[in-house]
């Protein structure tokens, strides 16, 4: 098992959520954003363990920012591509728990979550990471919430990830897009 250093700036936001969390006064309208949020990181979850990461997609707003190791702004049709590609020769299983969402105003959140995934490929390798997200969230001019920076803090991981990158001149066996209404 391989131990991962910390990431002192996720880490930094992780406590910062837990703080203001504690202190938040909630109303109907704040339980429905809560639900939606948690629902929003969920979703992201299960599109991935059913192979419909194109679904992601619709999850991503237009700035989004992903940080795993290290951070980029990225598409989110491109972030589901990289998805569907490193996932394409695995079987992956997504576990989430522990919710916490700190709702900052109408229309901005933060939520962590820990997160454990154990992922088999083809061949019979297996990988399992345990880590924690602390991703932003924002609702939209339509009223849906969506990850506007997904940041990925891994702590301990069993076995090495096969691929990373794209290979040129790949593409999807199958590709269909969703948008929430």
């Amino acid at each position: 098992m391989k131990i991962i250093k910390k990431d002192s700036t996720i880490e930094e936001l992780v406590i910062e959520v837990m703080k203001n969390v504690r202190c938040q006064k909630y109303t109907s309208e704040k339980l429905c954003d809560l639900q939606n949020i948690i629902d929003t990181q969920f979703f992201y979850y299960w599109s991935m363990d059913m192979k419909k990461e194109e679904y992601a997609c619709d999850l991503f707003t237009d700035d989004f920012v992903y940080r795993c190791f290290s951070e980029a702004p990225t598409e989110p049709k491109s972030q589901a591509l990289r998805s569907k590609f490193v996932n394409r020769n695995m079987m992956t299983m997504h576990m989430s728990h522990n919710p916490l969402v700190w709702l900052i105003n109408d229309t901005e959140a933060r939520g962590i979550f820990l997160y454990e995934d154990n992922n088999t490929y083809t061949d019979g390798d297996t990988v399992e990471g345990f880590s924690m997200y602390c991703n932003d969230f924002r609702k939209c001019e339509d009223g849906i919430w969506r990850i506007s920076k997904m940041r990925i803090a891994y702590r301990k991981m069993n076995g090495k990830l096969h691929d990373f990158d794209i290979e040129e001149g790949w593409t999807p066996d199958e590709w269909e897009e969703w948008k929430a209404k």
